[in-house]
């Protein structure tokens, strides 16, 4: 943004898959610790459960899932996939 190559709306999108990529990955890593712990994961005595909660309240804080998969389709739908694809470096 401040190097004003890109519009805000395509780097709403690009944030939207930054948020929605971490967001799914830390709830699967999260989701098979309950699993390992089993009936313990729901335990407030043991920090997974307390990390699982977190997790959850996350994901609406910052905009469900699947708002922000509406960000990013909507920009897919209007330019095209190589407006959103990151720069490889070199």
């Amino acid at each position: 943004m401040d190097e004003g190559t890109a519009d805000r709306k395509t780097l709403h999108a690009k944030a939207a898959i930054a948020k929605l990529a971490a967001s799914e990955a830390a709830v699967r890593v999260i989701d098979r610790c309950v699993q390992i712990f089993g009936g313990r994961g729901y335990d407030r005595a043991y920090r997974v459960e307390r990390l699982y909660r977190e997790l959850r309240v996350d994901r609406i804080w910052e905009g469900t899932s699947e708002i922000q998969r509406l960000i990013i389709a909507g920009e897919l739908v209007r330019r095209g996939t190589d407006v959103l694809q990151l720069p490889t470096g070199s």
